[in-house]
């Protein structure tokens, strides 16, 4: 016979399992996004705060939602985090959107459910509830065995560190490759690995690639991410630890209910599929760390350094190109000098043109791409007497070869055309006494005869048109002529004043940053909006500071911004300038606009800043 307890257990999992599914399928059609909201912690004491997050999973890009205010408390917004988590194999992204909720008296308080509209779906929450006492809540509770020896972390989850060689040149890129092995787990909350890495230039971490392994007879899920470094000076390092932090995701029983109760007396109608249906899910941070690598970095070779050489490291093709090939005097060649291959592109710079006299040369433009870098530099020949558009010259070092690499190429020939020639001028003085000619006198031309009546009046103002081209005539070329004079002594300053050059550098860097960035935080994408950030601080700081744009950080220039005698307070705005692009681009933090413009107006005080004091 069947007990009622059993009627009862198998009712209510029918009843669970009904509500699930038709809560699902609804789920389904109305939106993939599911929000949720969560409380760090339940009970609090006044004074204490609380942070509550509402977490948006299958999103990055959803924005802060405004939950208006709640008596009682006092509720402020601290920020997004963006997250990728690893549940069953597979990878999820989701925002939480974190609010600290400071109590101002006590009692029990509700926070939620909370609703609101974004294009066009409809999006609510559960509810959550927080206490608040007088003073501080003590929570007795066993202590817990370490969630490592719990789970026996070490065999299924872990990282590991590869180099791509453990020996190699000064400025030679060298692959870096972290794996974070998961068997079996929930894992939420991943960053990006961070290692100690003293003596070296490092580009930032792509995105990373799941997939599957065979690790040891056993079948992981992995998250590789990749960055190649490069050493900044000889000597032996030491590359690692790498460590990535995130949670691992655990069930929790939740406390006994009268339902439990119910099913206790008959122990045989207890089921596992029951038990796990009314357990929670807790997470526990671990911080998990790999081995650490040796790594030699040799100096570049002191004998057979061609001339041209000026650091470049890798496998390159030079490819050199000028058009058009005639062309009138005064007329730009425009001239393409392309270095493409693989190896540490920050290295590679403007190739060497030999004699270019006869030619005056702009400033190149410069493109870069994964694998390319174009130089684009414009020549115009100022005289008839240049055949040919100079050979151009780069060097390299190649770190598999071991040796020097010269690539020439030109020059090409070139057809340059005068300008139309002109008749030969005749000058116009007094002329001598042989060539004056006794002209008779005409007596009757000086005779005018008297009027008895005016002829009639012709008015001349139609002959004001003169007037303005004698002005253009005489007046423009006058402030042309200036133009030019000012425009040649400032290029004949900036190539005998390097420091004023690289002034003009800063500057013109800064303003084209400041006009970028703009543009980005219309498009509200935080990552794009901070590369440029950080591609501005390079560019303005390297020209500023007279370094290579490439390798600057904070660390490279504080040395140098202490050493000048700079406001710790604009020191302290650059360094968390710093802070603020790495973890947007490196901790999957969705940033909102008005916390971009807060950080364009903090670049644009730094460089009034330096700009003032002409650091």
């Amino acid at each position: 016979m069947i007990s009622k307890n059993v009627i009862y257990k198998s009712a209510a999992i029918f009843a669970l399992i009904t509500l699930t599914l038709f809560s699902s399928v609804f789920a389904a059609n109305v939106s993939e996004v599911k929000f949720e909201i969560s409380l760090d912690r339940d009970k609090v004491a006044i004074g204490e705060t609380a942070q509550l997050g509402l977490t948006f999973h299958g999103t990055q890009s959803m924005p802060a939602p405004d939950i208006g205010n709640i008596d009682g408390l006092e509720i402020r917004y601290l920020g997004p985090s963006t997250m990728m988590t690893v549940i069953n194999g597979q990878v999820s992204s989701s925002v939480t959107h974190m609010y600290s909720v400071l109590p101002l008296k006590i009692g029990k308080f509700q926070l939620g459910p909370f609703s609101f509209k974004y294009k066009g779906s409809n999006y609510s929450s559960s509810m959550v509830f927080l206490d608040v006492s007088a003073e501080r809540p003590v929570k007795k509770e066993p202590a817990e065995e370490p969630i490592n020896e719990q789970l026996n972390l070490d065999d299924r989850l872990f990282v590991t560190l590869d180099l791509g060689k453990n020996t190699a040149f000064i400025n030679e890129l060298i692959p870096v490759k972290v794996k974070l092995y998961v068997y079996r787990l929930n894992v939420s909350d991943i960053q990006l690995p961070v290692f100690s890495q003293e003596g070296f230039s490092k580009i930032e971490f792509k995105e990373p690639k799941q997939y599957k392994e065979n690790f040891n007879g056993v079948l992981f899920d992995v998250l590789e991410f990749k960055t190649d470094i490069f050493g900044t000076r000889p000597g032996d390092f030491t590359i690692g630890p790498a460590r990535i932090k995130c949670n691992v995701v655990v069930k929790k029983k939740v406390r006994r209910t009268s339902m439990d109760d119910l099913f206790e007396q008959d122990p045989s109608a207890r089921d596992s599929f029951f038990d796990d249906f009314l357990a929670r899910y807790e997470k526990h941070p671990v911080e998990l760390k790999s081995q650490d690598l040796k790594l030699d970095i040799s100096p570049l070779p002191s004998e057979g350094v061609p001339e041209s050489f000026m650091g470049a490291v890798g496998d390159y093709q030079f490819i050199y190109k000028a058009s058009p090939v005639k062309v009138k005097m005064g007329d730009p060649i425009n001239v393409t000098m392309s270095v493409n291959g693989t190896g540490n592109f920050n290295t590679v710079l403007l190739p060497k043109m030999d004699n270019t006299d006869g030619f005056r040369i702009y400033e190149a433009e410069v493109k870069t791409s994964d694998n390319s870098k174009e130089f684009n530099q414009v020549l115009i020949p100022e005289s008839a007497d240049p055949k040919e558009v100079p050979k151009a010259v780069f060097s390299y070092f190649d770190p598999n070869k071991k040796q020097y690499i010269t690539i020439s190429h030109g020059p090409i020939p070139i057809e340059v055309e005068k300008g139309k020639d002109e008749g030969p001028s005749r000058m116009i003085g007094p002329t001598t006494p042989e060539q004056k000619v006794e002209e008779k006198e005409d007596l009757a031309r000086d005779i005018v005869y008297i009027k008895e009546s005016p002829s009639k009046w012709v008015s001349t103002s139609g002959n004001g048109y003169k007037l303005k081209i004698l002005f253009i005539l005489y007046i423009v070329p006058a402030f042309l002529l200036l133009a030019y004079y000012l425009i040649v002594r400032r290029v004949r300053k900036i190539k005998a004043d390097s420091a004023y050059a690289f002034r003009l550098n800063a500057m013109k860097a800064a303003k084209e940053g400041v006009r970028t960035l703009r543009r980005e935080i219309n498009s509200k994408n935080s990552k794009v909006f901070y590369e440029s950030l950080f591609k501005a601080l390079q560019n303005y700081l390297g020209n500023r500071l007279h370094m290579p744009s490439a390798g600057v950080t904070f660390d490279t220039v504080n040395e140098a911004l202490l050493a000048k005698d700079v406001d710790l307070d604009i020191i302290r705005k650059i360094k968390n300038l710093f802070n603020a692009c790495d973890q947007a681009r490196f901790a999957f933090m969705d940033i909102d606009s008005l916390r971009m413009r807060d950080d364009l107006k903090e670049f644009e005080d730094i460089v009034r800043f330096l700009e003032r004091k002409k650091v």
